[in-house]
C-alpha cells in the first residue's frame, strides 16, 4: 500500500510502486479525499481517521478485486501519507511493515507499527528531525524484522522533499526493507525508474516544437513607450505586497484563507494572483491595448504547448492531466483571476531580449518566493505553501521558454493564466 502526501496523487508514487512491482510485490496506490481523481472533499483539518479509512477502503476494494493479502501487508507512504502509515500500522496490529517517507509527528511505540523504516532527504531538514523523534518514541535503531521490532531511520543524501520521490537510493532502500521482512520475492528484477529523465526530454521536446511554430502567429515587438525597468518592478513588487496584505486583512475579518473556492491553499493562490496583478496593472498605471487575433492564437499556442508537454507528459509522472468536473468548472474563473498578474508580467518584460527576459524571470521569482513567504509569516494556516515554493520558478522558467519567442504581453498573459490555472486546479485538494 503507498500513499501520497499533500496536493500529490498516486501518479506521483509511481517510483515506488514501480520499483517495488519489479521486486515481486503487488503493490496499491490511491487519490486521498480531494486529491487527483478523488472528488471526494478533503476535510479543513485533515482528520487522520478519515485519511486512513481511505487507506482501509482502497484495500477493500484490491482484496474485493481479488488481491490476496494472506501473506502480510505492509504499508509506506510519502508527507501527510506517512502520517497515515503510521496510524495505519498502530490501529492494524497486523501490518508486517510500515515505511514512512518524510514523515509527519505521530504517536509511535516500541512495538508499533511493526518493523517501522523511517527516510528523509538530507535537504528537508525539518523532517529529518522529525524522524530521529519518531525512531526515539519507537525504542532506537535496532531490532529483528521476524519479530517485527526492527527500527531504522534513512538519510537520504541530496534530495529534499518532492525529489526524494525519484530517488533511486528511496526505492532501494524501501525494497531492502521489505525483502528483510518478507523475504526476497520469486521473479523478483532490478529496476531503475528513470521516467524523470524521459519526462525531462519530453518537456524539452515540446519547447523546440513551440518555437518551431512561433513564427507563425508571432508579432513584431511593440514600440509603444514604457515606464522605467525600476518603475516596472516596483509596480509588480508592490502589488505582491499590497496583495497579500489585503488578503491577510480579510483574514484577520474573518474570511478563511486556506479554503478559498473551494480548493484548499490553492484557492488562496488563484485569488492572491487576481488581487496583486489588479493592483500591479493600477501601479504601472498602463491600460494594455485588446488583444489582436495572432496574440490570442499565440497564448493559446504556448498554452497548448505546457499542456502537453507538463500535463499530458507529466501524467506518466506526477499528476492528472484531465481535470475531473469539479476542478474543471473552476478552471475559466482561475484563469481570469489570473489574468491581471500576467497580463501585467507581461507588460513588464514586453520587447525585452533574452538576457533581459532571464533577468526578469529571476525579479519574478522573488517576487513571488517573497509575497508567499510573507503570507505564510502572516497566516500559519496557509503552511502547506512552502512545500510548493520550489516549484514556483521552475514554472516561472517553464513559462518563460515557452512564451519567449512571442513578443508581445497578452501572447505571455493568456498563456500564464490557462496554463498556472490548470496546474493548481490539478494539484491543490479540494474541499
Amino acid at each position: 500500500m503507498i500513499g501520497h502526501g499533500f496536493a500529490g496523487s498516486g501518479l506521483l508514487m509511481r517510483g515506488f510502486a514501480f520499483s517495488l512491482a519489479h521486486a515481486g510485490y503487488t503493490t496499491l496506490s490511491w487519490d486521498f479525499n480531494g486529491h487527483g481523481a478523488n472528488p471526494n472533499p478533503l476535510s479543513d483539518h485533515m482528520s487522520s481517521d478519515a485519511l486512513v479509512e481511505n487507506a482501509e477502503a482502497a484495500l477493500d476494494a484490491a482484496i474485493a478485486f481479488g488481491l490476496d493479502a494472506s501473506e502480510g501487508i505492509a504499508i509506506l507512504g510519502h508527507s501527510m501519507g506517512s502520517g497515515v502509515a503510521l496510524d495505519f500500522g498502530v490501529e492494524h496490529p497486523m501490518t508486517a511493515a510500515t515505511i514512512a517517507v518524510s514523515p509527519i509527528s505521530r504517536t509511535v511505540t516500541p512495538t508499533l507499527p511493526r518493523n517501522l523504516l523511517l527516510m528523509a532527504g538530507s535537504l528537508e531538514q525539518r523532517f529529518v528531525q522529525t524522524a530521529e523523534k519518531l525512531l526515539s518514541d519507537a525504542g532506537g535503531p535496532g531490532g529483528d524484522p521476524s519479530d517485527g521490532t526492527a527500527r531504522e531511520l534513512h538519510v537520504v543524501r541530496g534530495v529534499e522533499h518532492i525529489s526524494i520521490l525519484f530517488s533511486p537510493t528511496a526505492h532501494a532502500t524501501a525494497r531492502d526493507w521489505l525483502d528483510a521482512t518478507f523475504g526476497p520475492q520469486p521473479g523478483a528484477r532490478d529496476y531503475t525508474d528513470r521516467r524523470i529523465l524521459w519526462y525531462g526530454l519530453g518537456l524539452v521536446g515540446s519547447l523546440l516544437l513551440g518555437a518551431a511554430l512561433a513564427p507563425l502567429v508571432a508579432e513584431p515587438a511593440a514600440t509603444t513607450p514604457r515606464r522605467s525597468l525600476w518603475w516596472r518592478l516596483a509596480a509588480m513588487a508592490g502589488g505582491a505586497l499590497l496583495g497579500t496584505l489585503i488578503l491577510w486583512l480579510a483574514g484577520q475579518a474573518g474570511l478563511g484563507l486556506s479554503g478559498l473556492l473551494g480548493l484548499q491553499v490553492g484557492g488562496y493562490l488563484l485569488v492572491w494572483f487576481g488581487v496583486a496583478g489588479l493592483l500591479s496593472l493600477l501601479l504601472l498605471w498602463t491600460r494594455p491595448s485588446l488583444p489582436s487575433r495572432r496574440a490570442v492564437l499565440g497564448g493559446l499556442m504556448v498554452f497548448a504547448i505546457l499542456w502537453l508537454g507538463v500535463g499530458l507528459l507529466g501524467q506518466l509522472v506526477w499528476l492528472n492531466w484531465l481535470l475531473i468536473p469539479r476542478r474543471l468548472l473552476l478552471w475559466p474563473l482561475g484563469a481570469l483571476l489570473l489574468l491581471p498578474w500576467f497580463l501585467a508580467a507581461g507588460e513588464t518584460v514586453r520587447g525585452a531580449r533574452v538576457w533581459g527576459r532571464v533577468g526578469w524571470w529571476l525579479a519574478h521569482s522573488v517576487v513571488l518566493l517573497a509575497a508567499m513567504y510573507l503570507a505564510l509569516s502572516l497566516s500559519p494556516e496557509l503552511g502547506f505553501i512552502i512545500l510548493t515554493i520550489p516549484l514556483f520558478p521552475i514554472i516561472l522558467g517553464l513559462h518563460a521558454l515557452a512564451a519567449g519567442p512571442h513578443r508581445g504581453s497578452w501572447p505571455l498573459a493568456i498563456s500564464g493564466a490557462l496554463f498556472v490555472s490548470w496546474l493548481l486546479l490539478s494539484v491543490f485538494p479540494l474541499q
